[in-house]
């Protein structure tokens, strides 16, 4: 049996979904555009059930959820973030320096540790907000909507058949 109208309802709510998804990420939540980028989907059409797998950055749920008080995000994160957002750090000139001191870390990324480290103790004392934008997208409406949509498709699909076994 031929499910071309299945296929192409799968199809069209795939984009409908990545689309909305991309398109939901609150301004300023996604600095390096990497989420939005790795939004994507994939059909696997190979036996039965048809697999319908929607691919997302793994970090989407920390955006999506938000994070509650507690343990320190991994510093990695937080100093790849930062560097990301190309955020300018300078040092206050009242500061003392030490010049007789030397270190294996250089001044830059010596302040960019350091303001991990801030940025890291403030999501531990404070969370991260949730945006909802995941949860939002993918609403039990939205399912509903692809869900009546299958069905329609499909009985297109079985009344095509039925009218070429008809024609033979």
């Amino acid at each position: 049996m031929d499910y071309t109208n299945i296929q192409n309802t799968i199809e069209a709510w795939g984009e409908k979904i990545t689309g909305a998804l991309k398109a939901a990420i609150p301004p300023g939540k996604d600095s390096s555009g990497a989420l939005a980028q790795s939004i994507s989907f994939s059909i696997n059409y190979a036996g039965f059930p048809v697999v319908f797998e929607l691919q997302l950055a793994d970090y989407y749920k920390f955006i999506d959820e938000g994070r509650k008080p507690g343990k320190f995000p991994p510093p990695d994160v937080i100093m790849g973030w930062i560097k990301n957002k190309q955020l300018t750090i300078t040092q206050k000139s009242s500061l003392k320096q030490n010049t007789n001191k030397s270190s294996a870390i250089p001044p830059d990324q010596r302040m960019i540790k350091s303001l991990s480290y801030l940025v890291g103790r403030k999501i531990a004392r404070d969370g991260i907000s949730p945006t909802d934008f995941y949860s939002n997208t993918l609403s039990p409406d939205a399912l509903l909507e692809l869900q009546n949509n299958l069905s329609e498709a499909f009985k297109q699909d079985v009344l095509v058949q039925l009218s070429i076994n008809n024609d033979q």
